[in-house]
């Protein structure tokens, strides 16, 4: 067989699926997946590994949706395999999240995905994208605006997603199943031309095919593939530059050209599922070279945030927040605590020492506290955060935290949650970054206590 061959090709030129894996597939129903799913039943017999079925209904066509979803939990008894199918409201989705359903769609696509992966054991996704998908996705991004590195299409393998069929033509695979009678799914949304990307599979390419060149399709799938050979021959060794995945230093950014720079923000957005565009990409180059702290959204999920020496990218929805352990935005450090008190997410530990001096005290988690036991019990002492006009002690005067902050180079974003400590409203430590002093007062004549505070930083 003609279309299997192929596909083993391209199963070997990219090491798609090997020997021992276990393949999670994205299964709608619809002649592309049903391809797939018949394809890699016959590759099954060059090759030693186990696939199985994931499908979902997004509750956007009715009856359509619910029997596109009666048909591959059918098609996988039939055959034997095993299936997850599951229903998720995608358009109430999407309003919640503010996104568009082919966002959402795509998010709660891949996350069941990754969901079976945890629960199967299975070490690979396949999609049943194709080379028509290619072409459109290429044209599409081309008259949108994008980089080199957004026009390099749909790529067979990216870390552990595979799309075998990537390169096998639509109308190879409709020849396919109906020669051989095999059932398929047809969403008729797929025909209605509103959307950019229907418009450009019926009107723009056949018309350019009709008037201008027949092999139109073909001629395009050709410059994928330059620029992917070009992109790869230019690729510099990105890893360098992102520490955890997730910053960049400024001071070797600088060393790179502006079209190194392009290059490398398209790559990670591209790694991040973020969307290419020049816009996005000159904004990115425009905060490198402003001075202080700044951030741009790239999208709805993510936003680039630039500090004093290096610029990271952050989950709008994973950024910080004053998660409380209690309901307190102040609290009392005193002798009512006992051992230990919980501020937002910090464990403040409180014990009262005998010889031990303020020198002996090295860590920044550590603060040696001298203090009248009057002072002490009273609930002088308090922790929380920041206020405008915070000011610490430092024994002779007294510097804004602000200043502090700005002079520690401490990001916009986190100053807000770093616990300060207080007597009477005055700072007295910066947990982490200054210690201060206590200001002399009559209450020193009194009988003097040592309280080790000490900080641990909890898992929420």
């Amino acid at each position: 067989m003609e279309l299997l061959k192929k596909v083993l090709e391209i199963n070997e030129k990219y090491s798609l699926i090997e020997n021992s894996d276990t393949v999670v597939v994205g299964f709608s129903g619809g002649p592309d997946s049903v391809f797939l799913s018949e394809i890699l039943k016959l590759m099954q017999a060059k090759i030693k590994f186990n696939f199985l079925l994931v499908h979902i209904n997004h509750m956007l066509r009715g009856k359509d949706a619910d029997d596109d979803e009666t048909f591959c939990v059918e098609y996988a008894k039939k055959y034997n395999l095993r299936i997850f199918h599951k229903k998720i409201d995608i358009k109430s989705l999407a309003k919640e999240k503010g996104k568009t359903l082919e966002e959402v769609g795509r998010e709660e696509r891949y996350k069941l995905f990754s969901e079976v992966l945890e629960e199967t054991g299975a070490n690979k996704i396949a999609t049943a994208h194709n080379k028509d998908d290619q072409i459109e996705t290429f044209l599409f991004k081309l008259i949108r605006g994008t980089t080199l590195q957004g026009l390099e299409g749909i790529n067979p393998k990216r870390e552990n997603i595979v799309r075998p069929i990537s390169e096998i033509y639509k109308k190879d695979i409709l020849d396919y199943l109906n020669k051989n009678q095999i059932q398929y799914r047809i969403d008729k949304t797929n025909f209605e031309n509103e959307f950019t990307r229907n418009s450009i599979r019926l009107d723009l390419i056949p018309f350019i095919e009709e008037r201008y060149n027949n092999k139109f399709k073909d001629k395009v799938f050709s410059i994928i593939n330059e620029i992917r050979e070009n992109n790869k021959n230019n690729l510099l060794d990105y890893s360098k530059f992102i520490k955890n995945n997730n910053s960049l230093k400024l001071e070797e950014l600088k060393k790179l050209s502006e079209n190194q720079l392009k290059n490398l923000f398209a790559y990670i957005l591209n790694k991040k599922n973020i969307q290419i565009n020049r816009e996005k990409i000159n904004n990115i180059l425009d905060l490198i070279t402003k001075n202080g702290s700044k951030k741009i959204d790239l999208d709805n999920e993510y936003e680039l945030i630039k500090t004093y020496d290096k610029i990271y990218f952050q989950q709008k929805q994973l950024k910080e927040k004053k998660i409380s352990l209690t309901n307190d935005n102040e609290i009392e450090i005193s002798s009512k605590n006992k051992n230990f008190i919980f501020f937002n997410k910090f464990k403040i530990n409180i014990d009262i020492v005998q010889n031990l001096k303020d020198s002996d005290i090295k860590s920044k988690d550590k603060y040696l506290l001298v203090i009248a036991e009057e002072t002490f019990n009273s609930g002088k002492v308090k922790i929380r955060f920041r206020k405008d006009g915070d000011k610490i002690f430092l024994g002779t005067h007294s510097k804004k935290i602000k200043e502090v902050f700005i002079n520690k180079k401490i990001e916009k974003e986190k100053r807000d949650f770093i616990p300060i400590f207080l007597i009477d409203d005055e700072v007295f430590w910066i947990y982490g970054l200054l210690k201060g002093k206590v200001r002399e007062s009559d209450c020193f004549k009194q009988k003097l206590i040592n309280i080790l505070i000490t900080v641990e930083e909890v898992q929420i």
